[in-house]
């Protein structure tokens, strides 16, 4: 079984040892916090459902099609997310965590589930629930990852199930590493303007 426990970079760490929080960040009604370093294209079609964090110097692509994230996601520092294709929409579940330097054109990524660093997740990508994708693996376009997968390599293969209470635990460090992050953007007084969803 796959150690749930063990350490998770989080990509609010990797913020915070970027030491970018001086540009700080734009707050939605939602609770939604992008940083004024990210580069959001299309932004009216990029949907944060709430309490969703993108980072700095992250790109998101809704220019190309669609976004749509769950609540308590984030999206790391130096990483690119963006759709397949032109029309072809793309989801990030709740819960989940995507860390600094990698590339998601993934068709869908469920809930409760960690990218790692430096991540390249190919074109029409299907990650279920559950599921944890370790520093420096490529995903080849078209694969489906089921749910309580550990993955990784290059190509990308199925290492191990992770434990059913993967769910809860991804949740609940979700939750505190956003609760954290606010704390600290709210506490550093980073929070230059509120703005609609």
């Amino acid at each position: 079984m796959a150690d749930v426990a063990s350490p998770v970079r989080s990509p609010y760490k990797a913020s915070i040892d970027d030491q970018d929080h001086e540009a700080g960040y734009i707050k939605t009604a939602t609770h939604n916090y992008v940083s004024r370093r990210a580069d959001v294209d299309g932004a009216r079609h990029v949907e944060m459902k709430g309490k969703s964090v993108i980072l700095s110097h992250a790109t998101v692509r809704g220019d190309i099609a669609k976004i749509r994230m769950g609540r308590y996601s984030c999206i790391g520092p130096h990483t690119t997310v963006q759709p397949s294709a032109q029309n072809q929409p793309m989801s990030i579940g709740s819960y989940t965590r995507i860390g600094s330097h990698s590339v998601v054109e993934a068709a869908s990524v469920g809930s409760s589930v960690v990218i790692g660093n430096h991540v390249k997740i190919g074109p029409r990508v299907l990650i279920k629930d559950c599921c944890h994708i370790l520093d420096g693996t490529v995903v080849p376009p078209d694969t489906v990852i089921p749910p309580f997968s550990l993955v990784g390599g290059t190509p990308s293969k199925i290492i191990q199930d992770m434990p059913e209470s993967t769910a809860v635990i991804y949740v609940e460090e979700s939750v505190q590493e956003y609760t954290t992050f606010v704390h600290n953007i709210t506490t550093n007084n980073q929070i230059s303007s509120t703005i609609s969803p």
